[in-house]
């Protein structure tokens, strides 16, 4: 069985991460360690944290002073955690939001696609969000993203990429620095988690929208893409103010030189990956007039 270990940033979250951890316990193949990063909550995560801790010597909580510099994602927090851990007496490391469900055999699956190849350095399952009709709608993404909400990294793979940048655009820096070095990146739809707090539902609307934007520039997003994204924002998704605050944090970021990564090999990563995704948009839409 794989040896992997897990941490989970957690920020109010009494209401979730008890299901969440309990759906972790009854995989087919379950975490050597598990360490929970709390950010100051004041809904009694911490006391669930404890009380679970104590049933499971796998658990570990680390608490923050409360109102501490949390970074967007939870990224600036991820450090106390891996602080704790010695990461060659692992073989993956995953990263999960406490908000999630698992599917009984999500682990086993994803642990079978990257056995099936060497060179799968990032993976995860796909995102779906439970209607009240009892339905499960998918949280849409290229099939070479994995959502930051359920990362698994192979740990040689997390080495070479120096870790996990701790700002907004994490989830996407990561991807491309894995690509430039030579590991690819995918999610794969049989691997099932349900999002119960669905991606941005914890802050306001335009904040998130603002937040995507400055991920996109930091992350070197191809000026190109960024128009035709906000586009889609506005007329597809009909969130136009969303798409006004989107292209603006941007050209905001563009204009007052904002810093980020200056890496030529990362930027021209990025910027082929937007390209190939441009092309591929451009055909389906030939294809369908």
């Amino acid at each position: 069985m794989p040896r992997y270990a897990v941490i989970s940033p957690v920020f109010n979250e009494a209401e979730f991460v008890g299901p969440m951890i309990a759906s972790i316990l009854c995989q087919d193949v379950v975490p050597a360690k598990w360490i929970f990063v709390d950010d100051g909550s004041t809904d009694g995560t911490v006391q669930v944290l404890n009380d679970l801790a104590s049933l499971s010597g796998l658990i570990e909580v680390v608490r923050l002073p409360a109102k501490s510099q949390r970074r967007p994602g939870g990224e600036g927090i991820i450090q106390h955690a891996l602080k704790r851990l010695d990461l060659d007496d692992y073989e993956y490391l995953a990263r999960f939001d406490a908000d999630l469900l698992f599917d009984k055999h999500y682990m086993l699956r994803l642990f079978q696609e990257f056995d099936g190849n060497p060179k799968l350095g990032i993976a995860g399952g796909e995102l779906f969000i439970e209607r009240r009709n009892g339905t499960l709608q998918p949280e849409k993404q290229p099939v070479t993203h994995v959502r930051g909400a359920l990362k698994m990294y192979r740990m040689a793979c997390f080495k070479d990429i120096g870790g996990l940048a701790a700002d907004v655009g994490w989830d996407m820096i990561d991807e491309t620095d894995a690509w430039t070095k030579g590991w690819e990146t995918r999610s794969f739809p049989q691997c099932k988690a349900i999002h119960r707090r669905p991606t941005g539902e914890g802050i306001s609307r335009l904040r998130y929208f603002w937040q995507n934007g400055r991920a996109e520039y930091l992350s070197w997003a191809d000026p190109l893409f960024v128009i035709l994204k906000a586009a889609k924002i506005f007329v597809l998704d009909r969130v136009p103010l969303g798409a006004l605050f989107f292209a603006a944090a941007f050209f905001f970021c563009y204009i007052h030189g904002v810093s980020r990564l200056q890496e030529p090999q990362f930027v021209a990563s990025r910027r082929k990956y937007h390209r190939s995704r441009l092309r591929s948009w451009f055909t389906a839409r030939h294809d369908q007039a």
